[in-house]
């Protein structure tokens, strides 16, 4: 059975100079440049592509703009896991490799509706900002690259028309544990009952918005409007079978 190299993007030669640099200036054009956003969110696999084929193994650039589970590439067979922040020492998966593809269809589908949801209120908006936040997350497509999330983010909260806070950056990475605590129990709930802990995730990334959200919300500790589901770094661990 052939054995594919595992790959963490950061430990590459100079990676948070560069990346750095490079989502400087990516985020200023999300901004700035309509088009670029919808070429984004369109297929984010172009932007993995852009952002991270310079540090991929040299003898596996299908890791960079290419979805785990993809068949006749090196991540057909890929597996994802992360370390729990909820019970310390052990670790859970993310989206199995055959599912990925077929899930981001559905995510990229579905997030284009919210985009068009003109009756959303401002809290319905940043609940479909989260939605496709948390979908991406624990889908989990690329081996490495989370980035490209915060993109996705970056561009969704701009069509929406809400400024980003100067806290918020592409990298290096500006999540803290309590996201990644958030994230876990939105990852972990059981399936159909995903989109019950938007609600808390949403209280996190919402500090990375300007005004409507740095004012007190009336929907702290309410529940989450419905969105229906359709299907620091932390250290990852792949499997490759």
């Amino acid at each position: 059975m052939t054995t594919t190299p595992r790959w963490q993007a950061h430990t590459a030669s100079d990676y948070d100079n560069a990346m750095a640099a490079r989502c400087g200036k990516l985020l200023t054009e999300i901004v700035a440049d309509a088009g670029r956003r919808q070429v984004i969110l369109a297929d984010p696999r172009n932007l993995h592509r852009e952002l991270f084929a310079p540090f991929v193994p040299p003898t596996h650039a299908d890791y960079a703009g290419t979805y785990r589970g993809t068949p006749g590439t090196a991540l057909a067979y890929r597996r994802m896991s992360v370390a729990s922040q909820l019970d310390l020492g052990t670790e859970y998966e993310f989206c199995l490799p055959g599912e990925v593809p077929q899930r981001m269809v559905e995510l990229l589908k579905n997030t284009h509706a919210l985009l068009g949801e003109g009756s959303a209120d401002d809290y319905g908006k940043l609940i479909a900002l989260t939605y496709t936040f948390c979908w991406f997350g624990k889908i989990h497509p690329f081996l490495d690259g989370n980035g490209v999330q915060r993109a996705i983010f970056a561009a969704m909260a701009t069509n929406f028309g809400y400024a980003l806070s100067p806290r918020f950056v592409i990298h290096p990475r500006p999540f803290d544990r309590l996201l990644a605590i958030a994230l876990e129990m939105f990852a972990r709930a059981p399936a159909g009952q995903e989109n019950d802990e938007l609600g808390l995730v949403a209280e996190y990334l919402a500090f990375f918005l300007d005004s409507p959200f740095n004012a007190p919300r009336k929907h702290i500790a309410t529940a989450s409007p419905t969105h229906k589901s359709t299907s620091q770094r932390r250290k990852r661990r792949d499997r490759s079978f």
